[in-house]
C-alpha cells in the first residue's frame, strides 16, 4: 500500500507513471493540421514579408548602435488564436478567415436570436456546417476559448452528443473543458456502457483538475485489473485532501481491502448512485421528482424499474414526469402500463371504465385496449382518445412516438373516411419520404436545367446543351411570363459560366428585385460566417420550399457574390423542383 511508503518523493512519480499510463495521448487534431498549414504558408511566404521585419546592419548603418525591428502584430495575434472545428472549409466553399473580418459581439448577437427560435432541419443544418468548419474567431470580442465554449453548449443544448465527441476526438483542446467529458462519461455510464464511459476519460485533458473524473478513472482501472494503479490515484487524491468517506469505503471494497461495504445510496450524481449499485447484493431504490436525469436512465438501462410499484399512484406519476421530460425513455412507461393489471370484463368495457380509474390507470387501459383489438375503426378512436388522456396532464411528449407507430400500423384500406384526414395529418407531420424530382420543360427554373444545381455539376458543356434547348422552347411561348424562380436559375447559370442569350438582359429583369443593405454590405466586408448566421436566421423555423421567391432571390444573389456555390445549390435544389 501506499501509505506504507517510506517517502513522498517515491511517491508521485509513481504516481505521474501511473497517470501517463491512465490517460494515453491521442492522435494528431485538426487544430495541429491548421497550425502546420499555416507554418508552412509562413515559410513559404518568408521573402515576400521581409517588409514585416526590418534590421538594419550595424555594418552599413551610420547609426551602429540602431537596429529597427517592425512586427504585424495582427498575424501574431492570429496565429495565437486556435483553430477548433469538424470540417475542412473546402467542403463548402468557406475558408479560415470566414469569421475574421466580423465584430465578436454582432456574432453573440445573431446566435443568441437564432437560439430562441426552433429552426427547421435545414436551417439547423446549415448553423451546424457553419458553426464547425474549421476556422479562426473574430479578431475582436471574441476569442478561441469563448468562441469554442458557444459551440459545445450549442451542441450540448441540441443533444448532438455524437458531434460533440467527434469535435474531441478531432480537437483533444476541447478535453480542456471538464464539462465536455463529463458529459459523455454520463451519457454512456447511464446506459450501462462502462467499457465506453472509461475510453472517455482518456479524453481529458491532463491539465484539468476534476475530481469526478478522477474518481471515475479510479473505478475504471479497478474495472480493468489495473488496481495497483487505482490505488496510487486514489492515495494521490487523498494526499491532495480530497477526502470522501463514502467513496472510500466503495473503493476500498471494490480493492479487496473490505469485506463489506455500506448499503447508503446517494443519489447527488451518477457515479456515486454506480458504486451504491454495484456494490450492494438487495439493491432498492425508489426515484421522486428531483431525481436526476442520469440517474432515472440507468434505473431503465439495468431494469431496476420494479413491478411491485406499479400500483403506487405517486410513483407512475414520477415516472411519467420523467419521460416527459425526457429523463426516461417513453417505451419504459409502455412498457409499465403492460403490466398492470385489468380484469377482462374492465378491457371490454374500457370506453366507459377509464372515466372512474386514476389517470394512470386510465391510460394504462386504454393503451392495453389498443394492443389487444384488431378492429381499425376501434383501434383510432382508442388511439385519440389516450392521446387527450395525455394531453390532459401535459404529458404529450410521451406518446407522439407510440401514436405514429400505431396509427402506421393500420392497414389504411381499412381506414373509415371519417377517420382519414386526421390519421393522415399525424403520419404526415411524423414520416419523411424521399420524393424524386419531376421535371417540365416548359418552365425554366422546373426544367432538366436545374441539374445543373441538383448535382452539384462542375462542366458547363451538358448544361448549355440542356439550356439552349429548354430556352428554345419556352421562347416560342408568346405569353411566356419569366419568374423571380427563373431569374434566379439565371443568375446562377451565368455565374457558373453558362452563356446566356442577348436578349435576356438579366439585369433588367431584376430591376425591381432588391437584397438587404445590412447583408449585402457584409458580403462587400467578407463576414463570411455572420452573413451564414443571417441566413440561418432568414430561413429560421421554414422549409426552404416555403419561402418566397423574393427571398430565395437575395440569398441565391448572396451566395453567388461569395462564391459559395455548394450552399446554393443545396438551396436551389430544395427551392426550384417539384417532388413527387
Amino acid at each position: 500500500m501506499i501509505s506504507s511508503l517510506r517517502s513522498s518523493k517515491l511517491i508521485y512519480p509513481i504516481i505521474f507513471f501511473a497517470f501517463l499510463l491512465a490517460k494515453p495521448m491521442l492522435g494528431i487534431s485538426a487544430e495541429d493540421i491548421w497550425k502546420k498549414k499555416e507554418k508552412e504558408t509562413e515559410s513559404s511566404n518568408e521573402s515576400a514579408n521581409e517588409n514585416k521585419i526590418t534590421i538594419e546592419s550595424p555594418i552599413t548603418s551610420k547609426e551602429i548602435e540602431k537596429i529597427s525591428i517592425t512586427i504585424n502584430e495582427q498575424e501574431i495575434d492570429k496565429f495565437e488564436q486556435r483553430v477548433v472545428g469538424i470540417f475542412d472549409p473546402q467542403i463548402n466553399n468557406l475558408n479560415l478567415n470566414m469569421w475574421t473580418e466580423s465584430d465578436g459581439n454582432d456574432v453573440k448577437k445573431v446566435l443568441g436570436r437564432i437560439n430562441k427560435m426552433k429552426l427547421s432541419k435545414f436551417s439547423e443544418d446549415l448553423l451546424f456546417q457553419v458553426l464547425f468548419t474549421n476556422s479562426y474567431p473574430p479578431k475582436n470580442n471574441l476569442n478561441s476559448e469563448e468562441f469554442l465554449k458557444i459551440k459545445v453548449n450549442w451542441l450540448i443544448k441540441n443533444k448532438r452528443l455524437e458531434d460533440l465527441e467527434t469535435l474531441l476526438n478531432l480537437n483533444p483542446s476541447v478535453g480542456e473543458n471538464e464539462k465536455v467529458v463529463k458529459l459523455l462519461v454520463n451519457e454512456y455510464l447511464s446506459s450501462s456502457d462502462i467499457k465506453s464511459a472509461c475510453e472517455k476519460t482518456s479524453l481529458m485533458s491532463k491539465d484539468v483538475q476534476s475530481n469526478y473524473l478522477d474518481k471515475f478513472l479510479i473505478y475504471c482501472l479497478i474495472n480493468q485489473e489495473r488496481k495497483e494503479e487505482a490505488q496510487l490515484i486514489f492515495e494521490l487524491l487523498k494526499e491532495k485532501g480530497n477526502k470522501d468517506k463514502f467513496f472510500e469505503d466503495k473503493i476500498n471494497f471494490l480493492l479487496g481491502i473490505k469485506d463489506t461495504s455500506s448499503t447508503k445510496i446517494k443519489d447527488d450524481n451518477l457515479l456515486n448512485f454506480f458504486l451504491s449499485h454495484i456494490t450492494s447484493k438487495d439493491f432498492l431504490y425508489t426515484p421522486d421528482e428531483k431525481t436526476d436525469k442520469y440517474i432515472w436512465r440507468y434505473l431503465s438501462s439495468t431494469n431496476l424499474i420494479k413491478s411491485k410499484d406499479f400500483d403506487n399512484e405517486d410513483i407512475i406519476l414520477t415516472y411519467e414526469r420523467a419521460a416527459s421530460e425526457e429523463s426516461l425513455k417513453s417505451d419504459e412507461i409502455f412498457e409499465i402500463y403492460k403490466q398492470i393489471l385489468f380484469s377482462v370484463n374492465q378491457l371490454i368495457n374500457s370506453r366507459e371504465v377509464y372515466k372512474n380509474l386514476p389517470n394512470f390507470k386510465a391510460r394504462a387501459l386504454i393503451y392495453q385496449s389498443i394492443l389487444l383489438t384488431d378492429d381499425a375503426e376501434k383501434k383510432i378512436y382508442l388511439a385519440f382518445l389516450l392521446k387527450d388522456l395525455f394531453e390532459k396532464d401535459n404529458l404529450t411528449t410521451i406518446y407522439k412516438k407510440e401514436l405514429f407507430k400505431i396509427l402506421s400500423n393500420i392497414d389504411e384500406k381499412k381506414i373509415p373516411e371519417s377517420y382519414k384526414d386526421i390519421v393522415k395529418n399525424v403520419l404526415e407531420k411524423n414520416l419523411v419520404a424521399v420524393k424524386d424530382v419531376k421535371f417540365n420543360n416548359d418552365i425554366l427554373h422546373r426544367s432538366k436545367v436545374i441539374k445543373h444545381f441538383l448535382e452539384n455539376k462542375d462542366k458547363t458543356s451538358k448544361t448549355e446543351k440542356d439550356f439552349k434547348s429548354v430556352y428554345k422552347k419556352i421562347k416560342r411561348n408568346k405569353k411566356y411570363f419569366i419568374s423571380i424562380k427563373d431569374i434566379v436559375v439565371l443568375e446562377s447559370l451565368q455565374f457558373d459560366g453558362i452563356t446566356i442569350p442577348k436578349d435576356l438582359d438579366i439585369k433588367k429583369l431584376s430591376t425591381e428585385l432588391t437584397i438587404p443593405r445590412s447583408l449585402e454590405e457584409m458580403a462587400n466586408q467578407k463576414q463570411i460566417g455572420l452573413v451564414m448566421l443571417k441566413m440561418v436566421e432568414i430561413v429560421g423555423e421554414d422549409k426552404i420550399e416555403d419561402l418566397d421567391p423574393e427571398t430565395i432571390y437575395f440569398l441565391n444573389n448572396i451566395l453567388n457574390q461569395l462564391n459559395l456555390k455548394k450552399i446554393r445549390n443545396h438551396i436551389l435544389s430544395e427551392a426550384l423542383p417539384v417532388r413527387v
